[in-house]
């Protein structure tokens, strides 16, 4: 069965209360100020059966101006409105700036609710309504059906109750396969359950027992207990008013305009693009850089808005803007929002989420443009491509991705599958993943930085891995980092000799007189085996003067022997000989000392403490006083 949630909107003393009151039996003003006023100050919610057996929720909200807030934390999640005019008085400036909100909410079903008619004749009736409909002309409501009632004589409430019933057959479908998300609009607590909130629930199921997170406050609770239509549930369903109990916070910990959702599933942040959207009926304009209000769900927020394409917002005019928010917010992708002038306050526009977590971008560039174009479109998959493109060198997931776009985790999964299958995007690790354009792109830049490597230094055999992440893969991982390195060497642009890398196809070409001394130092160091000269002594032996600095590199690069420390080399072969042997020894013992060490290698001092040392440092040993554990990791 679908749920569904009836708003109310309209000028205050219009009679949107006692309405609600007629059609349930339920009196939605909570506060003795609001009852002793006889206005509605704070949102109230009701709910009622209709002929069909559809329980539908009602929410009351605030007419007067001064608590339009209100009234915007209500409209948020409505799936009907019943636009309520006093057929005594006509369309006032409340209902005009409720119908901006609503239309700027994407509220796309309504009903005219012409109420006290018993206290008008019926030519006044026709006259209102004739008036009515011409005020509605070109929104939402233009062609929504009226109905004139009285709630004190019941004149029209069964009409309005079947033309309700009739009207909510084809509300759009819920989103429950998406994840959990509900937009607090009220927080308070119960004697003997402690911590109670309630709103909307937009998205998702929730069930009870379930963790779920605050945000933008980041903090975790439990839910003990729910409530829909003021009975106890064992889960609510999106469209459903809830009451939730939460466990482990306290009322002063959450806050109207806070979001309860499943644990890690949005991210928040102080800047969004959108678009925005002033509306033709105002007299304001936005400058670049003005302070608004802006508020989206049940959250109203400071922030100043950067104007992308241009200086000036005029009325009837939309743009692409980035608006920096004056503290966190926890948005998705395709969230609406209402735009309010910031003193004296008035609804002035509103606009469509496009990034709920951006980066800050540079005005009056075509790039930022053209991607925020297509993020309006709505095109999935061209919103979850963008984002591994841009987020490639972190290498992100569905999960991750599931939170930047807002969209359904299934729906995210078999977009990614079908990139990966259409070779669009390379899964790297377990489940990492990079776009194809962007290890295109990275690679034209590696093949030019190797290019002028070779150019510069023919005898060194290439540059080290590490010097390459640094400057084009920073901050990516290093296991991540080497299965992006291997689709390079797939497509057979580059050779990887150990942490050396080079151009396939580079070969360091070495003058007689250098292969002489190359085959010289490396015959040296495998006939001592462990006994080794010092690096410096062994060079000049084998007349190396400082001008083969890089012939000695390369010898390195390629690994014909292993630098142990400044004065200290192994010859390659001795070198694994000598990390067998430490790890045969391990086998038998847990700990080695340095005397062990140089008895199994039968060497100095002077080579079997820099070498310890050395696996030391590589992770294979640890030291623990005088002595050596095998690192678990190697055992």
């Amino acid at each position: 069965m679908a749920h569904v949630i009836i708003g109310t909107a309209g000028h205050i003393d219009h009679g949107k209360t006692s309405l609600i009151r007629a059609l349930t039996g339920i009196e939605t003003d909570r506060f003795e100020e609001e009852k002793k006023r006889g206005i509605t100050i704070d949102l109230g919610f009701a709910y009622f059966d209709l002929p069909s057996g559809r329980r539908a929720g009602i929410v009351d909200v605030p007419g007067h101006e001064r608590f339009i807030r209100n009234m915007l934390a209500g409209a948020s999640g409505v799936d009907l409105v019943l636009l309520v005019i006093s057929a005594e008085e006509g369309v006032m400036p409340q209902t005009q700036e409720h119908l901006d909100i609503l239309s700027l909410l994407d509220v796309k079903k309504g009903i005219v609710v012409l109420t006290k008619a018993d206290l008008v004749d019926p030519d006044w009736l026709d006259m209102v309504q004739e008036e009515v409909r011409e005020k509605l002309k070109g929104s939402f409501l233009e062609n929504a059906p009226m109905q004139s009632v009285s709630s004190v004589t019941g004149q029209g409430l069964t009409e309005l109750v079947a033309l309700i019933d009739h009207m909510l057959e084809e509300v759009a479908p819920k989103k429950i396969q998406e994840t959990l998300r509900l937009p607090i609009d009220r927080v308070f607590t119960m004697t003997g359950h402690g911590t109670v909130v309630t709103g909307t629930l937009v998205e998702g199921i929730l069930k009870e027992g379930d963790p779920v997170e605050i945000y933008p406050n980041e903090k975790m609770s439990r839910v003990r207990m729910i409530q829909v239509h003021g009975a106890s549930v064992k889960e609510a369903f999106a469209g459903q008013r809830v009451a939730v109990n939460l466990a482990g916070l306290t009322k002063s910990e959450l806050h109207r305009g806070d979001v309860l959702a499943k644990p890690g599933s949005l991210r928040t942040t102080h800047i969004i693009d959108a678009t925005m959207k002033l509306l033709e009926s105002t007299t304001r304009t936005v400058h670049h850089w003005m302070r608004v209000r802006m508020y989206q769900g049940t959250k109203e927020v400071l922030c100043r808005v950067a104007l992308l394409d241009r200086e000036v917002l005029n009325p009837g005019e939309s743009c692409f803007v980035q608006l920096h928010l004056e503290e966190e917010v926890a948005f998705k992708y395709g969230d609406h929002v209402v735009i309010r002038f910031y003193s004296p306050l008035e609804t002035i526009g509103g606009g469509i989420i496009l990034d709920p977590n951006a980066h800050r971008h540079k005005r009056f560039k075509e790039e930022v443009l053209d991607q925020l174009a297509l993020r309006s479109l709505g095109d999935s998959r061209q919103i979850i491509s963008d984002l591994i493109f841009r987020e490639s060198a972190q290498c992100p997931d569905v999960s991750g991705l599931t939170v930047t776009s807002g969209l359904p985790p299934v729906e995210v999964a078999s977009i990614v599958a079908t990139m990966i299958e259409e070779g669009e995007a390379f899964q790297v690790g377990d489940s990492k993943l990079v776009h194809a354009a962007f290890i295109e792109e990275r690679g034209e830049t590696l093949l030019r930085l190797l290019n002028d490597f070779h150019q510069k230094n023919p005898l060194r055999a290439g540059i080290s891995k590490e010097e390459i992440r640094s400057k084009l893969f920073s901050g990516m991982k290093g296991r991540l980092f080497d299965d992006v390195l291997n689709l390079y060497l797939q497509k057979d642009l580059i050779k990887i000799n150990g942490s050396t890398v080079m151009m396939t196809g580079f070969e360091v070409t070495l003058s007689p007189a250098q292969k002489a001394k190359l085959e010289a130092l490396v015959k040296l160091y495998k006939e001592n085996g462990f006994n080794v000269p010092n690096l410096p002594d062994a060079l000049a032996s084998c007349q190396f003067s400082n001008k083969d600095k890089d012939l000695v590199d390369l010898i390195f690069d390629q690994g014909l022997l292993v630098r142990i420390n400044e004065a200290i080399a192994l010859e390659r072969q001795w070198f694994e000989e000598a990390k067998r042997r430490l790890l045969t020894h391990f086998e038998g013992s847990a700990v080695l000392n340095l005397g062990d060490f140089r008895d199994l290698l039968e060497t100095s001092r002077k080579v079997a403490v820099p070498l310890l040392e050395y696996f030391d440092a590589n992770k294979v040993t640890v030291r623990e006083g005088d002595a050596r554990r095998l690192r678990k990791s190697n055992g």
